[in-house]
């Protein structure tokens, strides 16, 4: 009977135990709302890969001495939106991406209490657009043309030289190094600083598939510490 009680006890303690940890722990989830958007000088949105493989946005909560960073993905086109983000008071802005570093005045102190935006204005190394639209052969294979030009460095850094280009494709509309069909690409082509606004073509290296759409689009990238990848604006083909 004694031994009894005395389990009968200690399932008791360890009952409260739990219940105790299930209060204490019962936290609100995080709720509010960060959204904006990554742009060059002409308000355009950065032309940039869907995920994480691309620029991110780092947030920093200020009521901490020592803030361990929270990173958001930037979709592919500049933009961004979190809406789990716990209230407080944060320093944001985008890193790791195809653009020359922000500096602290470029940087944006966000209190957080409801939807709260912060839009980026970044210089981008590279501006890559197309020349003309693709062309299907009768061999089913796709030649782009494109051309680049580089962005002057602000103050305090340096122009990264070209590194190299490639055609990514894809049949979804989110194409890009970390999204492409790699048996119908070629290796990356070296880019030099003399290629600067020249045009120049790429072809597929395998036909496409018939009655199926295609999206395409260029990235050349410089020799920085991230090899992150400037693009054209997606096109889609259809191959009849």
């Amino acid at each position: 009977m004694k031994m009894k009680k005395i389990g009968y006890a200690i399932a008791a303690a360890i009952l409260c135990a739990g219940l105790h940890a299930c209060e204490t722990d019962n936290y609100e989830a995080p709720g509010e709302t960060l959204q904006g958007r990554v742009s060059d000088a002409a308000g355009n949105g950065l032309q940039l890969e869907q995920g994480a493989s691309s620029a991110r946005i780092k947030m920093e909560e200020l009521s901490f001495k020592n803030p361990v960073p929270v990173y958001l993905n930037v979709k592919q086109d500049g933009s961004f939106i979190n809406t789990k983000v716990f209230g407080g008071r944060y320093r944001v802005f985008p890193v790791e991406g195809p653009f020359f570093p922000l500096d602290s005045t470029q940087m944006q102190l966000v209190d957080i209490s409801g939807p709260a935006t912060a839009n980026f204005k970044v210089i981008p190394y590279l501006n890559v657009e197309w020349v003309g639209d693709p062309v299907v052969a009768a061999d089913k294979k796709i030649t782009v043309s494109f051309k680049f030009t580089r962005n002057a460095a602000p103050a305090g850094f340096t122009q990264p030289a070209p590194a190299d280009y490639q055609l990514f494709i894809s049949t979804t509309q989110y194409v890009g190094n970390n999204n492409y069909d790699n048996t119908r690409v070629g290796s990356v082509v070296t880019a030099t600083a003399a290629m600067e606004n020249q045009v120049l073509t790429i072809t597929s290296s395998q036909p496409m598939k018939y009655a199926t759409t295609f999206y395409l689009r260029v990235g050349v990238r410089v020799n920085d510490s991230f090899k992150k990848y400037n693009y054209t604006p997606v096109k889609s083909i259809v191959i009849p």
